[in-house]
């Protein structure tokens, strides 16, 4: 019969395997955790309405909702990460981020991001001005004349995008632009439509700013990239094949239609 010394060691024993058994399985959960999280994609968002509406509650935009619709096709979770655009490329560029949107192929940038080779949209290059002062942008050569506002490391057009001749005045954040023509700040600015147009419709600007004459007539096609110094770099190749799939099944458009 045991003892109650043999007892007492026994039942010790058990408890001392019960103790290393659930610190073992609990460190599988946390290295589950931390594998699982390090395979999110940290995708960049910035504020871009109607492309992206990053400065509510919740997120939303066409961007937001091609990327909720590439993650359910990739089987990989993002990770929203809302960041103003020059420092959304920053994080590109060290690595911080592993995807951005909203991006216009630049040799610049091809240096430290790879494109789809599809594009999810196309935007249309615009100049705005005041109610009235139309007959101010009507030539290329009237930018000259004119202090003209445009987001920081956005790309438009050539020569408009390298012409140091030009006044210009860098915002990090669109929407700034509007306040700052209107209050005379500036005498034009840049930037593309329909994301233009839907932010002087929903800030209250459509009877006090118009769109000027002079148009470079020029559209720049927009796309996903990947950051170079990512492990999810090859998903580019994949993400391009996966919007071509949402364009031919009507996906793209009807994310569209749903911001018009």
């Amino acid at each position: 019969m045991p003892t109650k010394q043999y007892n007492h060691y026994r039942t010790y024993i058990i408890s001392q395997f019960l103790d290393a058994f659930f610190l073992a399985i609990f460190g599988l959960i946390i290295i589950s955790s931390v594998s699982i999280a390090a395979d999110k994609v940290r995708y960049g968002i910035s504020h871009w309405p109607p492309y992206a509406l990053a400065e509510q509650a919740k997120l939303a935009g066409i961007d937001y909702d091609v990327s909720q619709e590439l993650s359910k096709r990739l089987g990989i979770e993002f990770d929203y990460r809302v960041c103003p655009f020059k420092r959304c490329l920053q994080e590109m560029k060290s690595g911080q981020l592993d995807l951005l949107a909203g991006i216009a192929r630049n040799p610049e940038r091809e240096k430290y991001m790879a494109y789809t080779d599809t594009p999810y949209s196309t935007v249309a290059v615009v100049f705005y001005v005041r109610k009235g002062e139309t007959s101010r942008l009507v030539t290329y050569e009237d930018l000259y004349k004119m202090r003209v506002g445009y987001v920081s490391k956005s790309h438009y057009f050539e020569p408009f995008n390298t012409d140091q001749k030009i006044p210009k005045v860098d915002v990090d954040k669109e929407h700034r632009l509007l306040r700052m023509l209107y209050s005379g700040r500036i005498d034009t600015y840049v930037g593309t439509d329909p994301n233009a147009s839907y932010e002087i419709k929903t800030m209250g600007y459509k009877d006090k700013l118009e769109k000027a004459p002079f148009s470079p007539k020029e559209e720049v096609s927009i796309h996903f990239a990947t950051s170079r110094k990512s492990k999810h770099v090859t998903l580019a190749s994949k993400i391009s094949e996966i919007i071509f799939d949402m364009h031919e099944d009507g996906t793209i458009k009807k994310i569209h239609a749903k911001y018009k």
